[in-house]
């Protein structure tokens, strides 16, 4: 993860993180952290993360990303990001990380 946007999403994706789950601010969160299994978000954590996501960058649908994520194993911070990437409009994305 390289360019500015993607590394604008994955600030902002950890904030969000650590505003949910206030103890992954204490963990080392990286491109592999996964979030069920390392960081520990339960589903309704998830949804609350996805919220927030909602509110930072419009109306973003993650639930498609989160079922095939969920059953590769491949529910990562850095898989998120490549997502939102994707999905995200670059203007809006470098915006969130500002806020």
């Amino acid at each position: 993860m390289q360019d500015d946007r993607a590394q604008a999403l994955m600030t902002t994706l950890i904030e969000q993180l650590a505003a949910v789950r206030p103890d992954t601010a204490l963990r080392q969160i990286t491109e592999r952290s996964r979030l069920t299994g390392d960081l520990g978000l339960d589903s309704v954590e998830l949804a609350e993360l996805f919220e927030r996501i909602r509110e930072v960058y419009g109306e973003v649908e993650i639930a498609d990303w989160l079922a095939l994520a969920t059953r590769s194993g491949g529910d990562t911070v850095g898989s998120l990001v490549r997502y939102l990437a994707d999905v995200v409009p670059e203007e809006r994305a470098l915006a969130g990380s500002a806020r």
